[in-house]
Parts: C-alpha cells; structure tokens; sequence
C-alpha cells in the first residue's frame, strides 16, 4: 500500500512536470521537480532527526509520501524565493508526526498540518494546484488503484457524492478541482481514517459539512476539514500502538511458525480482529517494514499469536520475523476489524478457511471454548495436505460446544465447491458465512455463495490482499 501511493505520487509529479512542459498545465515544470525533491529531501531528514532524538522506530517511505503530497498541493513555485515556507512545512509535518501524538499513535495527517501550520505561521499555505482537465485522468487512474488496494471506494465515493449534493453544480467543476486529488489521496489516507466502514460513512459526510462551514470562515477550509475530521477518526478508531517482546516461537506445520507476544499492557480486542505489525530491518524490500495480521490468539490467552506461512523465498520482513529471538520486540498498532462473532449465539455460523486463513477461526474456536460458549458453526478447513493441518487440537476441544470441523485435503479431496458445500451443509441457506484465506479464494467463494442464493448481507469477509496464496 505504501509503495502503491509512493508511486503513484511521484507519477504525478512527473506527469505534471512533463504537461506544464507542453503548455497543458500553466505552471513551471523545473519548479515542479526542484520543489518536490526539495520538500521530499526535508521530510526525509526532519524524519530522521526526530526518530533519532525521541529513540523511536523511524518509517522512511511514509516521510516521503508526504513530501510527495505537500509537493502537490503547496506550489508549486521557484525554490529559492520561497525557500522559508518550503522548508517549514516539511519540518512542521514531520513534527505533527513525533510531537502530537497518544498511545504512541499521530493523530494529524501531516501533510495537512503541515499546510495549515506554514499558512498560520508564514501565511504560506497550500494553494491545491495539482487540478485541471488535463492531469485528471492521470488522477482518476492512480486514484482508483488505491481506493482497490486499500478498499475506501465508499468513503470516497460518498464524499464525493455529498459533495455534489450540496450543491450541484460542482459535478461540472470537480475534474479540474483540487477537490479530485483531495479525495482520492488525502481524505483516504488510512492511519488517520475512520477504520470502520460505518464510521467511514460519517468521516466522509462531516468533512464535506465541515467544508462549506469553514469556507466562509477561514483561507485553507479543505486541509482545515480535514484535521478536524482526523480528530474523530482518531476518537471513533480508539487507536494505540504499542511494542510487544516475544516469548516463544514454535513450528505449527512444515512451513507454518507461530509467535507468541507478550504486551507491554494488556488490550481488549474481539476474535477475529486484526493488527498492523511494525518489524523496522535493514534494507527491506518494497513490500516494507509493515504488515497486517489476524490475531490467531484468544482475547482469554496472556500472550497474542501471530501465526503465518512461510514460503521458499520470504519478503525481508518475513526473514526478519523467522530470524526473531526470545526477548526482542516488534511494535503493533491500529487494531480492527469487523470478522467477528455476532453477538447472538443462535445464530448459525459456516466458517470456510483456506490454509493459515485459520488464524481467525483459531481465536473464535478458543475464545468459545474458553468461555463455554454454545455455537452451532461448521468449519469447512481446507488444506493441500493433512501435514498441513495447524490448530488441530484447538479446534476438537470447541467441537462439544457446537463447532463441528470438517477437513478437506484438496490432494485427496479436490476443492470446496458447491456441491460439497450442499453436502456438508445441509442447511446452508440458513447460515452466515465467513470466509477467511487470500483474496482471490475469497472472491471466489463470494461469488459461489451468491449464486447458491446467500445474500451479501449474511457473508463475512478476511482475506489478505495482494497475495495468491499467502498471508
């Protein structure tokens, strides 16, 4: 997702750069390349500095994504004449980053602060210039990557369309509107976003709200809006972040590793939810230092588990989990997640889980055991073969409180389909379906259910994005 939006922005730069060159844009494109690389140098360094002076994990592709955006919405301009509000906002976005902080967590995008704060302080501030007919289709296109990797198409989509309602007229104007790039790249921006698709609904229509507000009040409404609305994100997110040392590393399969964290304070989460997991290591690839992973372990457990696969050629940042040691620490932030369990316990429940997509199920199947809890839920467990199989024994001691396990091993068995699904499942059209494993399986099965008559309503979705057949 990172390196998505970090290319995506630097397209643009270039893109702007090479259309004001043929006269398609009405601004300087030398300025355009010198001010970005200028604002991205400094974000940069005042990253570095300040990871450095409060003893912090430092993040290198984040400080330069939002030099990057600062480089498209402030300017552009010659560097030398406007050298102060140039160096300034960087360092002040940098410094929202560090200083303005709970729980270890920033609260502002800082891009937006930083606009805000060299327009308070210089009278500098961001002039949105990134707009017009010309580069909009390049916005649209990098744009519609990201809400797909990051699936804030509803959040976009509804400000956009609250946008228009309130006044109609700004359907003619919003191609040529900073308003396009607003939308697309900074309302979505997902640390200081609402995680829940509910509270998404309501980011999207406080800001437009907010705007029109503001508008007749102050000079930078827009990037204004949206601090305020980072303030509710943050609230509604109950966001923390916090480090946890390993206690214990144990080999669950030939090729699956489970790790088991002890929490500097213990945190309420539910079965099912998951964290983003920071492991800062030396040269990492492009896939970065951060992941996002279920939290196999149940909320009744002292430690949480993270459980994963491992293939013949890992990302460094899976090298560098297989290469942890008893006592050294990882940093986890942003719990959510809505693949839970309802909170009625007569409701029918059909779990389908492909390879380590157990990991959920896991913390559901303990969490029930635990608790005594009386769930009447079938776990359809689909492996290539029986030695792949993890969390057996988890698994059976649920089964007397109603979760039934069927295994299939799709070198015997072949491949969950309908007809096994009507098989093994007699009542499946009574049932809520959660389903659990790579995006492409769960797209499947999405589609399977549909067509075998569940309603979307009554189908529950974890998958891990980007991957084929991994986590």
């Amino acid at each position: 997702m990172y390196w998505l939006m970090l290319y995506y922005l630097l397209f643009l730069v270039v893109i702007a750069a090479v259309l004001s060159f043929f006269k398609l844009l009405p601004y300087n494109g030398v300025d355009i390349l010198l001010s970005a690389f200028y604002l991205v140098s400094i974000c940069k360094l005042s990253n570095y500095i300040f990871a450095r002076i409060l003893k912090v994990k430092t993040n290198t592709e984040s400080s330069i994504i939002t030099g990057f955006i600062l480089s498209l919405i402030f300017g552009p301009a010659p560097l030398l004449t406007n050298l102060i509000p140039l160096t300034a906002a960087p360092i002040l976005a940098m410094a929202s980053k560090y200083l303005i902080t709970f729980r270890g967590r920033h609260i502002f995008n800082p891009a937006a602060f930083g606009a805000v704060a060299s327009a308070a302080l210089f009278g500098n501030g961001a002039s949105w210039w990134l707009a017009g007919y010309a580069v909009a289709p390049f916005i649209i296109l990098g744009g519609l990557l990201i809400l797909k990797k990051i699936r804030r198409f509803e959040m976009a989509g509804v400000f956009l369309l609250f946008y228009i309602i309130s006044n109609p007229q700004n359907i003619l104007s919003i191609p040529s509107s900073p308003i396009l790039f607003f939308s697309l790249v900074m309302l979505v921006e997902p640390l200081t976003s609402p995680f829940k698709k509910s509270h998404q609904i309501i980011y999207a229509v406080l800001l437009v709200v907010l705007f029109y507000l503001l508008g007749n009040v102050i000079p930078y409404p827009l990037e204004a809006s949206l601090l305020i609305g980072n303030i509710f994100a943050f609230i509604v997110n109950k966001s923390f972040r916090q480090v946890m040392v390993l206690k214990k590393k144990e080999k669950l399969s030939k090729d699956v590793y489970g790790f088991w964290f002890e929490p500097f304070k213990k945190f309420e989460f539910k079965p099912g939810q998951f964290l983003e997991w920071t492991l800062s290591h030396s040269k990492p690839d492009s896939r970065g230092v951060r992941r996002f992973f279920s939290i196999a372990s149940s909320p009744t457990e002292d430690l949480v588990l993270l459980a994963s696969k491992f293939y013949e050629k890992p990302s460094t940042f899976k090298q560098a989990l297989l290469k942890m040691e008893v006592g050294q620490e990882i940093i986890v932030s942003d719990l959510a997640g809505e693949f839970t369990l309802p909170n009625k316990l007569d409701i029918k429940l059909c779990f389908i889980a492909g390879g380590i997509g157990i990991t959920p199920f896991r913390s559901m199947a303990k969490f029930v055991t635990d608790n005594r809890e009386v769930r009447d839920a079938i776990l359809l467990f689909s492996n290539k073969a029986k030695e792949d199989i993890v969390f057996e024994d988890t698994l059976k001691k649920a089964e007397p409180l109603g979760l039934k396990t069927i295994y299939i091993n799709t070198d015997k068995d072949g491949y969950i389909d309908e007809k096994l699904i009507k098989e093994k499942v007699h009542d499946f059209k009574d049932r809520t379906f959660y389903i659990s494993g790579p995006e492409p399986m769960v797209e499947t099965f999405e589609k399977l259910l549909y067509k075998m008559g569940i309603s979307r309503k009554n189908i529950k979705r974890d998958y891990f994005p980007g991957y084929t057949d991994t986590h």
